[in-house]
């Protein structure tokens, strides 16, 4: 301002080169109006330059005013072209005022055609990473590469800009395939901004192996000092923990080293590590005024670990900071932070808290307090009142559906969870909502439930016509079609959607040797598992509940304790209740009775009584009925009895025992026990057929 005073006394500040580093100057500035004083400087400026304009649009797009910079750039265009032509700046500066306003691509394109055209192109580096920069921001990935593509050189800036383009555009692979070309064929050397991004695509894609790549190269490159939290985010997004803390422990002082490993421990579940590590740091404020949405995965920790108090204390500091003005309260932000309030609230038992936060947002349209709401009342068992709630609220997303649904399927009313969504797709509803990959996999496992092929069926049909290949090349979709297919007794159709799955992880896997096994398909189960293998897939200890399931419905007693002792000696696995209760029941299904009661005593007492009880005591007396082995069910109904826990199966199972060895006295006595219990008769067997299949 002083040397805008002293240019006005002396007459010059109306001269172009004067006036242009004024404009630089007030650019420069802290001031919030420095700009607008900026522009009623060039105003005043009769006969103004090209490098004048350049140096107004310039401060237009540095102070994040992208519409102002292209209005002024119009103006420009309209003066007489001898004493205003565009120069290459003007150009760049320009596309870089584009690519904040991504709706304006079009124009960007009109004016690369207008640089093209005027010869600047090609040729020009500067210009032309301009355009890869603009066209990577407006998310036309393509134009950039055909940009990038037809450069006759390029340089480091350049190369940055397309790597970082497509690691920003989720297009990882391809930022990291072409940031291997620039340093192994260009030979180009990375900087610390071109390993921040590679680092960035390999935490985006957890691509751990490159990643250590990378950081070698760091550590021999001088870089490490500057790429420490890079280095240290990408350990955290593959799950190393032991190797961030080891990255980022020298580096304490850093505000960004510390909300990363805020974040990064949240994000592995290491949710008492989070809480622990910002208590020892004691400037809970500074962190949170750095970046305030550090309290979600506070309060997501508090949520997970139920601590109620301590997620008031956070909730407190919300309040008392000012970020809950009652002014802004309503924002999208907030919006965020009172859903995960919500959220902490109803998982800490606390459904009376997050109903006073939600009264806030009652007559809102921000939609995520509502789910969280309703959500948080499905979690506590309310579920009559989050159906009256998403009845009245103003406008429903496809998670407000998705989460009612998946509220009825989880609490077993599967037919409720269908019936709601024939509901989402009825001409009841005003707003057309599409279900996405997890509607329809909430949907399938109601069916599942049902073993309703018809509805399933139909389900897997609209999935075919609204997402696009989502059986074949979403593994979290096939899965659930593969189990609903088992499920419903049609092996066939589960095998072909297995088949024509792209993509099949332990999961799917698992779901299809299941399938088998339960529907009297053992040994084609087992091929199935060798299959697995023979492609490198790692089974978990589901799997070979899977692998004994089958071997134990075909009697294949020799096979099944072959994988029992390669689940153990091989894979390392530690053999769960499941485990052994398939394997008694393999042995029992065969009569093999006393060798199932020798290696049940065995495991129970290298156990230390842990198995004394439950499904594989259970086992081992359902075969004892079965074989009319009474002498060893009465042992094994008595070492049940122990347990005063035991349910209304054990006593009728033992009761059937005595009853075929007509030892009535006993019969009573064992029915007087289950009544004195205090429980109800047990229900009889129901089975069930759909007759008509259209759905509700």
């Amino acid at each position: 301002m002083k040397r805008h005073a002293q240019l006005i006394k002396l007459g010059l500040n109306t001269n172009p080169i004067f006036a242009t580093r004024l404009i630089n100057d007030y650019l420069r500035s802290p001031l919030s109006n420095s700009v607008r004083h900026a522009h009623q400087l060039f105003d005043e400026v009769p006969n103004k330059d090209t490098v004048l304009w350049t140096s107004l649009i310039s401060a237009y797009t540095h102070s994040n005013l992208p519409y102002k910079a292209l209005q002024l750039f119009s103006a420009m265009l309209q003066q007489p072209e001898s004493t205003n032509k565009p120069n290459h700046f003007v150009f760049a500066t320009v596309a870089r005022a584009i690519a904040s306003c991504p709706e304006q691509i079009v124009l960007g394109q009109c004016i690369q055609a207008h640089v093209i055209k005027s010869g600047f192109l090609p040729g020009n580096v500067i210009l032309e990473t301009s355009f890869v920069d603009m066209y990577v921001k407006c998310h036309v990935v393509e134009c950039a590469r055909k940009v990038f593509d037809e450069m006759p050189s390029r340089n480091l800036v350049t190369w940055n800009a397309m790597v970082s383009g497509y690691v920003q555009n989720y297009m990882e692979v391809k930022g990291l395939n072409l940031f291997c070309t620039m340093k192994c064929r260009e030979f180009l050397v990375p900087d610390e901004f071109s390993v921040a991004t590679v680092l960035t695509g390999c935490a985006w894609i957890q691509d751990l192996v490159m990643g250590m790549q990378v950081h070698g190269y760091v550590i021999v490159g001088g870089l490490e000092s500057k790429c420490m939290n890079s280095i240290g985010n990408m350990y955290f997004c593959c799950g190393e923990v032991c190797s961030a803390e080891s990255v980022l422990s020298g580096i304490e002082s850093d505000i960004v080293s510390k909300l990363i490993m805020i974040r990064g421990y949240a994000s592995n579940s290491r949710y008492l590590d989070a809480l622990n590590y910002i208590s020892l740091e004691g400037n809970i404020a500074e962190i949170l005024n750095k970046d305030y949405s550090i309290v979600v995965p506070l309060l997501n920790a508090c949520a997970n670990l139920s601590l109620t108090k301590v997620g008031k204390q956070v909730h407190t500091f919300i309040i008392t900071s000012g970020k809950a003005h009652p002014d802004s309260y309503l924002s999208e932000d907030n919006a965020i932070i009172a859903s995960t309030l919500i959220d902490m609230y109803c998982k800490c038992r606390s459904v009376y808290e997050a109903s006073k936060i939600f009264k806030n947002w009652y007559y809102t349209r921000e939609i995520s307090p509502w789910n969280s709401i309703i959500s948080g009342y499905i979690y506590n068992g309310y579920i009559e009142d989050a159906r009256t709630l998403m009845e009245s609220i103003p406008e429903k997303n496809v998670i407000t559906w998705t989460t009612m649904i998946s509220g009825y399927v989880l609490i077993g009313r599967p037919q409720e969870g269908l019936a709601l969504l024939n509901k989402m797709y009825s001409v009841e509803e005003k707003i057309r909502v599409d279900g996405n990959c997890m509607t329809f996999v909430v949907g399938l496992e109601a069916c599942s439930q049902l073993t309703d092929l018809g509805r399933g069926k139909q389900i897997h049909a609209k999935i075919i016509r609204i997402l696009d290949n989502a059986d074949t090349s979403n593994v979290i979709v096939g899965t659930a079609l593969v189990d609903m297919y088992s499920k419903s007794g049609y092996m066939h159709y589960a095998q072909i959607v297995f088949d024509m799955m792209l993509d099949k992880n332990v999961v799917a896997w698992t779901s299809i040797i299941m399938g088998n096994a339960v529907n009297g398909l053992g040994l084609r189960g087992l091929e199935t598992f060798k299959q697995m293998i023979s492609t490198g897939i790692q089974p978990n200890e589901v799997t070979f509940v899977s692998v004994l399931t089958a071997c134990s419905y075909c009697g294949l007693v020799d096979e099944g304790l072959y994988y029992f002792k390669l689940m153990r000696e091989k894979y390392k696995l530690v053999a769960r209740e499941d485990h052994y209760t398939c394997l008694i029941d393999m042995l029992g299904r065969v009569g093999r009775l006393e060798d199932a009661w020798n290696f049940l005593k065995e495991i129970d007492d290298k156990h230390n009584g842990s198995f004394s009880v439950g499904t594989v005591w259970d086992a081992l007396l359902g075969a004892c009925q079965l074989h009319g082995n009474v002498e060893l069910g009465i042992l094994v109904g008595k070492k049940l009895l122990e347990d005063k826990k035991q349910g209304l199966t054990t006593y009728k199972t033992l009761s059937n025992v005595y009853a075929a060895a007509q030892m009535w006295n006993e019969v009573h006595s064992i029915r007087e026990s289950w009544r004195n219990k205090g429980d109800a008769a047990l229900e009889p067997g129901l089975s069930r057929i759909y007759a008509n299949t259209r759905g509700p």
